[in-house]
């Protein structure tokens, strides 16, 4: 097919696509934002729409870590479902649209409730561009109407649109076996409509050569409509008898408790018990890509990762003393804001003026989350980190990189602790807790340098509890690989208060251990 003659075909398909949402747009009925999702979808029951967008929505924030300073790019994203859902999490959203009627619809709604961070721009997956950068660059449902080679060709347009760090979040509807399918309908009053369902391990080896697959699982498939054979099933249990009554009543407890189902769920599709689950063709997929390292992108030495979280007081002080330290060395520093309410974030924006120094922002995860972060955007050939309260100086980070040949990972035991006796207490038992689940003395003290190939091949990048840098040392034990104990001395934090003795870092610690084998 010539050029001209594809771009006339991609051009007839968008202009049936946009007829029939035009249509259904029209039928619907949306008298607030939260009906927003009964636009730009083909299932015609209310109650299992909003039901299904409810556990979608509390998925997706799990997956996107979202925080006040992003900015979001939403790729198709209709009348703004997920963009008024993101109003108060992010900064700024820009939505792009093909579809007029979808478009002015949520133009309409941003107007009514005075919503300035929403932008709505006309334009097609394919053709839009733009110089702005963003920290998350959303799909949901988009890709489904596209062929495998406009797929592809769209590789190098996302990656243009991501920060340093970014991630794309991708959500299609996809096969449970190797077997492609489809949605085809054609109908007089509203146009032509299509969508193809591709196998699971379609998107991930399609991008593979230029994204990392951070996370893939199913969403909005346990209970309804999983259970009872796919949506379909759902729209007709909920329009009747105890299926009506089940949604009405388990609806908001499902959304509460989506992780614990999903999880649920997915034993079971491991275990024997698969042959109990009801035959679903197709589920709905989320994947979290990052981009791959250019060949040609520089990689520092040395990337020292700092997580912080509401540290106004102490961040600027340690990076100066921690710049100091390193001048000489092709670092980066990459300061992780985890979810910071007292000014953090915006410190580390101005910190991040120096082009050694990137800022990351995201959701509050807690120790184990927030390192994750900063290990997946590493760019260095080693990789250690340190907290931004200062109770690590920077002659300890010199330590390890000056002995980083001596093994594929150097670990740290505090020779010295300037803390007061009930956190000493309360790391012992920690150490106590490790060795009787896992079998392993624990003598880490702090922090840690290791080879960045050694996190991409065995860093648990599922865990985001305290547990990580132990899961961590247990992979490379396992995998035989040497690892070198360094003594270092902690220092008294520089100001401030420790944000690890809550309960709900004590509970992240705890279930992270539970997860954890010999």
């Amino acid at each position: 097919m010539s050029e001209n003659m594809e771009k006339e075909s991609n051009g007839k398909v968008q202009a049936a696509c946009d007829s029939y949402w035009t249509s259904l747009t029209e039928e619907a009925k949306v008298t607030s934002i939260e009906e927003l999702p009964l636009l730009g979808t083909v299932t015609g029951d209310k109650a299992v729409v909003l039901q299904r967008d409810a556990l979608e929505k509390a998925h997706l924030a799990e997956l996107g870590s979202f925080a006040p300073h992003m900015k979001v790019l939403d790729l198709g994203g209709g009348a703004g479902r997920l963009a008024f859902w993101l109003r108060n999490q992010v900064s700024e959203i820009w939505v792009v649209e093909p579809c007029d009627a979808l478009r002015q619809i949520g133009e309409a709604w941003a107007q009514k409730e005075n919503v300035s961070n929403i932008r709505f721009i006309k334009a097609d997956i394919e053709n839009f561009d733009t110089e702005e950068r963003f920290d998350r660059v959303l799909i949901m449902g988009v890709l489904c109407h596209l062929s495998d080679d406009r797929v592809l060709a769209l590789e190098d347009r996302l990656r243009s649109f991501l920060k340093p760090g970014g991630r794309l979040i991708l959500k299609e509807p996809v096969s449970t076996d190797s077997e492609t399918r489809w949605d085809c309908r054609s109908e007089a009053e509203r146009g032509d409509y299509q969508a193809c369902f591709r196998p699971r391990h379609f998107y991930a080896e399609i991008w593979g050569r230029s994204w990392r697959l951070l996370r893939q699982e199913p969403t909005c498939a346990h209970l309804f409509p999983f259970f009872i054979k796919g949506t379909n099933g759902a729209v007709e249990a909920s329009k009747k008898g105890i299926g009506s009554l089940l949604l009405e009543q388990l609806g908001p407890w499902m959304v509460k408790r989506d992780k614990e189902l999903r999880a649920i769920e997915m034993w079971m599709r491991d275990s024997k018990l698969a042959c109990l689950l009801a035959p679903v063709e197709v589920v709905q997929d989320f994947y979290v890509f990052e981009p791959q390292i250019e060949r040609d992108a520089h990689h520092p030495s040395l990337s020292v990762v700092m997580i912080a979280y509401n540290e106004i007081d102490c961040l600027q002080g340690v990076v100066e003393e921690l710049k100091g330290a390193l001048c000489g060395i092709d670092y980066e520093l990459i300061i992780v804001d985890d979810g910071s309410s007292d000014g953090t974030g915006a410190l580390a924006d101005e910190l991040a003026k120096d082009e050694r120094v990137r800022a990351i922002h995201q959701k509050n995860q807690g120790i184990g989350g927030a390192l994750r972060t900063g290990f997946d955007a590493a760019l260095g050939d080693y990789v250690t980190w340190v907290p931004a309260d200062g109770q690590i100086a920077p002659e300890a980070v010199l330590q390890l990189y000056e002995r980083r040949h001596e093994a594929p990972m150097l670990t740290t035991v505090y020779t010295a602790r300037d803390d007061a006796w009930y956190r000493k207490v309360i790391s012992q038992s920690l150490n106590w807790m490790i060795k009787l689940k896992t079998g392993q003395t624990a003598k880490s003290g702090g922090n840690y340098l290791f080879e960045r190939s050694a996190w991409i091949q065995y860093g648990p990048h599922d865990d985001e509890t305290m547990m990580l840098s132990t899961a961590f040392r247990q992979a490379l034990r396992a995998a035989g690989i040497r690892i070198v104990e360094v003594g270092i001395a902690a220092r008294a934090r520089v100001a401030g208060h420790s944000k690890v003795l809550n309960w709900k870092a004590i509970s992240r610690t705890f279930g992270g251990l539970l997860k954890m084998g010999k």
